[in-house]
């Protein structure tokens, strides 16, 4: 079983697009299957990608010891999450920290851990978001 130190955040970098369509992208790049654990579709739908006592393929040096979360579309410019996907990741990000004992502080955007613009938003008001959520 691996062990489960953080949880990283991504986006597609893509107007909305399926699971399987992330899948297809990934196995063009020689991965064996998608790399995110999970993917949260337009209109807040999570789904399973990679299982999780596989390793992800979704951030360099990190992929041993995370679950890779992907938000579906593109944030860098300063277009907000949509509120169903906002509330899919603070609820999915909130039980994966609960059932694998983490702190807040073990979610992290990608770009916290590599150099890269991904997940587009600051990782902070999610961290924020799921610190208001359990005082709630």
């Amino acid at each position: 079983m691996r062990t489960i130190r953080k949880i990283i955040v991504h986006h597609s970098a893509s107007p909305a697009v399926s699971l399987e369509k992330i899948d297809e992208w990934h196995r063009e790049r020689g991965f064996d299957m998608v790399g995110y654990h999970f993917v949260i579709q337009a209109g807040g739908m999570v789904r399973l990608g990679r299982p999780i006592d596989r390793t992800g393929a979704h951030c360099k040096g990190h992929n041993s010891d995370s679950i890779g979360v992907c938000v579906v579309g593109s944030f860098e410019d300063g277009t907000p999450v949509p509120g169903s996907q906002w509330a899919a990741l603070v609820a999915i990000v909130g039980d994966l920290v609960r059932q694998y004992g983490l702190r807040f502080s073990d979610v992290y955007g990608h770009k916290e851990l590599g150099p890269t613009l991904c997940p587009g938003f600051d990782p902070a008001l999610l961290r924020d978001a799921l610190i208001d959520e359990c005082e709630t």
